[in-house]
């Protein structure tokens, strides 16, 4: 029995029960679902483990350019990197606390950040389903409607990649590769088709047919298209704010001009998006890099592309479990 989207938003297909022994065991609801998650699983280890493969191999082979290089480590730039992830995540909660308000409810901005860091970490199990399912589920501790919170997560989702979208086509103008022309009449008309998706209007025909689909209650967005230009105005701030950060992890242990690190930017938005389509790899693993270290080599030594994939990951998920234990502290706040 294949399990609907609509069926997992009600109840997750694992649950954790605890056994006569006291430990906690895995129950699932038929042996088809169990098979089936432990075949994501597997799908998701053969994915990570052949990336991991190659990917060590090319770093391998080139291990000669990464010993020549003159290395010496920046220390205040490699500090100063971390604030930025920090602020990345804490902008990416505000943004989701305006798009609630979207939905007539006000949000405190420690619980939207507790909430968003938290479950944020589920993004890591494989599946990719268990971050959002976190998420409803702590919304609802604090009183958050199970659909307000799934379609005020897509709206955030929606606009966040658009803007890593533009971020990316924006980035094109520094390949020096790409007609100017070519990439400004793509960038006008993304932009174009982004700015009508996201009309109130429209919004809400589109919020509509998802209800019926989930067999939700009716919700509709009670906001001026000029809210909408703000969360994806404070989404672009949040990638830039982002760029910053690359900048500054990158030249605390390599050199890279402004051109490079814009480059950077966009290639890191594009194939983050990469990742987030590999639904069977947790949080993109593997697949993020990839795809970042391909196009980075067009620039930049192959080792040095590897490199700078790695230690962005491992740089990210520092900044996410930093947030993770802030936010555990955190008390639970009352809906206002």
């Amino acid at each position: 029995m294949k399990t609907s989207l609509r069926e997992q938003i009600s109840l997750p297909m694992v649950q954790k029960d605890k056994s006569s022994s006291g430990k906690t065991e895995t129950v699932f609801a038929s042996d088809e679902e169990k098979k089936s998650y432990l075949l994501r699983k597997a799908v998701a280890f053969l994915v990570i483990l052949i990336i991991s493969f190659f990917l060590g191999k090319t770093l391998y082979h080139n291990l000669g350019e990464i010993s020549v290089h003159r290395w010496s480590l920046k220390s205040p730039f490699l500090i100063l990197s971390f604030p930025c992830i920090v602020v990345n995540l804490a902008i990416a909660s505000y943004a989701w606390k305006r798009v609630l308000s979207f939905f007539e409810i006000n949000v405190p901005f420690e619980q939207s950040f507790k909430i968003m860091s938290v479950s944020g970490m589920g993004k890591y199990i494989p599946g990719k389903i268990w971050q959002y399912l976190s998420q409803i589920y702590l919304g609802q501790k604090v009183g958050l409607p199970k659909s307000v919170t799934f379609f005020s997560m897509v709206l955030l989702f929606v606009v966040y990649n658009l803007a890593g979208i533009s971020l990316f086509l924006f980035s094109l103008f520094f390949w020096h590769t790409f007609s100017p022309l070519l990439i400004s009449t793509l960038l006008l008309i993304f932009v174009s088709i982004s700015l009508v998706i996201l009309y109130p209007p429209i919004l809400n025909k589109i919020l509509k047919i998802l209800l019926r689909l989930f067999k939700k209650e009716a919700l509709t967005i009670k906001v001026g298209f000029n809210q909408i230009i703000k969360i994806l105005l404070i989404l672009v701030a949040d990638w830039v704010i982002f760029g910053i950060g690359v900048y500054l992890l990158v030249n605390s242990f390599y050199s890279i001009n402004f051109d490079q690190t814009v480059i950077l930017c966009g290639i890191f938005a594009v194939s983050v998006i990469c990742g987030i389509l590999s639904f069977f790899v947790p949080a993109g693993l593997g697949v993020r890099e990839g795809v970042q270290s391909y196009l980075l080599s067009l620039f930049i030594p192959i080792s040095i592309s590897i490199l700078i994939s790695l230690i962005m990951r491992v740089w990210i998920t520092l900044g996410e479990l930093a947030c993770f234990l802030v936010a555990l502290r955190i008390k639970r706040p009352k809906l206002t």
